[in-house]
């Protein structure tokens, strides 16, 4: 099958979400014997967001992450084309239910619609020969490696990580918390290590040295840090608002917002409070059950599936 991808640019530096997964399930289609088609000859549309053009003439589906609602303002402006889209495509694939919601919320329900959640090469790494000297020392230094991942702003909720570390230290007090991404707004520590923007080599290798991942992020859709957390076999702390507990499921801890988030327009760039008291000794990982299913050959088969539906 000849897949047009709109919305993408693979050349593109860019290391957002949308991009990360793009160029996963481009891989995988090729792997499978699909080709990545051009403007000229294609047999299906696949939009990440929005299109480039408006008009195709084979079928359109939408790849939808969400849609834009911090403000009155945000929703109606940068929210035009994703919504033209919606109306237009063929199909829309939600990446988590949570988005899903909050779509239909606003723009109503659609006959065609899908739940597919992100996917990666399930390669967890085990051999510790594979681990840099400086990655390997800090295992062999702490009980306890707690991680987190992100291009830090407000939302992604840096200093409540911190915060939850510093209480878990009451009941693992030889460990460390690591934070890869950009931008973070905090000071380091003796037990806090900042790495900054990490080739995906060296981040899975943190991931797989992890015990923990520390992830509260306030109304995230569908993160790419938490699946590559969960290929590297690594259980996630995550808050309950938005799509995260989705990939999560019994992998992990979900956190109780103080407050239950209703598909209002807000500021989730200034989350409300979250209270990581309340989490205490953690489960062992034989004690926890299942997350959703990210191998990306299963996922890139589901979309397989809806295409060739329509075609």
């Amino acid at each position: 099958m000849k897949i047009l991808f709109e919305g993408v640019d693979f050349l593109s530096p860019n290391r957002n979400g949308p991009t990360v997964f793009a160029r996963r399930l481009a891989s995988q289609f090729l792997a499978m014997g699909h080709m990545i088609a051009d403007p000229n000859d294609y047999d299906v549309v696949l939009a990440f967001i929005e299109p480039s053009f408006k008009n195709y003439d084979k079928p359109l589906i939408q790849r939808l992450d969400g849609i834009w609602f911090k403000n009155l303002n945000e929703f109606q402006t940068k929210n035009v084309g994703i919504k033209a889209c919606y109306n237009q495509a063929d199909h829309v694939i939600f990446q988590s239910q949570f988005d899903q919601k909050m779509v239909t919320h606003w723009w109503g329900q659609r006959q065609s619609t899908s739940i597919i959640n992100n996917g990666i090469i399930i390669d967890p790494i085990k051999d510790p020969k594979k681990l840099a000297p400086e990655i390997l020392d800090l295992r062999t230094k702490h009980d306890k490696i707690f991680c987190c991942s992100a291009n830090w702003h407000g939302q992604k909720r840096l200093t409540k990580n911190v915060e939850l570390f510093r209480h878990l230290k009451n009941f693992y007090p030889n460990s460390c918390l690591i934070v890869m991404g950009s931008n973070p707004t905090m000071s380091p520590g003796s037990d806090v290590f900042y790495t900054g923007n990490l080739p995906h080599d060296m981040s899975d290798q943190i991931l797989a040295i992890s015990d923990w991942m520390i992830h509260l992020a306030y109304l995230d859709h569908s993160p790419n840090s938490v699946v590559e957390a969960l290929a590297q076999g690594t259980p996630v702390i995550c808050s309950d608002s938005g799509g995260t507990r989705e990939l999560v499921g019994d992998y992990g801890v979900i956190v109780k917002e103080d407050s239950e988030y209703d598909f209002r327009l807000t500021d989730y760039e200034s989350p409300p409070n979250i209270d990581v008291t309340k989490i205490g000794k953690l489960p062992e990982i034989s004690q926890l059950g299942n997350h959703v299913d990210i191998n990306i050959l299963n996922v890139a088969n589901k979309y397989i599936k809806i295409f060739e539906s329509l075609v």
